[in-house]
């Protein structure tokens, strides 16, 4: 190898790692913490089996788990993280987010929310995703807070 191209090889490498190590240690939150109640007439729902799923299209990682409502309705999902040595390029982050609930074999659409960054509770601006999803209520968009569904933040 010569002279120039070592030169080269070792300048490239301290600049990946010095610049990306901040990054590869930094914790990129792909969905925050999720907490819930599922209500049907207005009273909560045991037994309903919730699969919360995301896409996170910079690694091409998928995931999923299932909770069962308690109860008093409640479901809990603990927070996904990911890292990446090059999650620090230029980058728009794309995660894709979905809540599907299921009760008495009919399927309903909770939550689905494409979230731009890697902020914990970077879903609602910084507030925790504490949701209320009810059975009653028809999918729809929710413009204000950039998602689907019938799940919305508790107020």
């Amino acid at each position: 190898m010569s002279r120039i191209a070592a030169f080269m090889a070792m300048l490239l490498l301290g600049l990946l790692v010095q610049g990306h190590a901040m990054a590869f240690s930094k914790t990129l939150y792909l969905f925050s913490e999720v907490n819930g109640i599922v209500l049907l007439d207005g009273k909560p729902v045991q037994g309903v089996e919730v699969t919360q799923e995301y896409d996170w299209h910079w690694k091409d990682e998928k995931g999923s788990k299932v909770a069962v409502t308690d109860a008093e309705g409640r479901f809990h999902f603990p927070v996904i993280t990911g890292k990446s040595l090059t999650a620090g390029l230029p980058h728009q982050p794309v995660i894709e987010q979905k809540l599907r609930l299921s009760y008495q074999g009919k399927d309903y659409k909770g939550w689905l929310h494409g979230k731009d960054n890697y902020d914990e509770n970077g879903e609602l601006k910084g507030q925790p995703l504490n949701l209320v999803c009810d059975l009653n209520d028809e999918p729809v968009g929710h413009p204000e807070i950039r998602s689907f569904g019938i799940c919305v933040p508790q107020k």
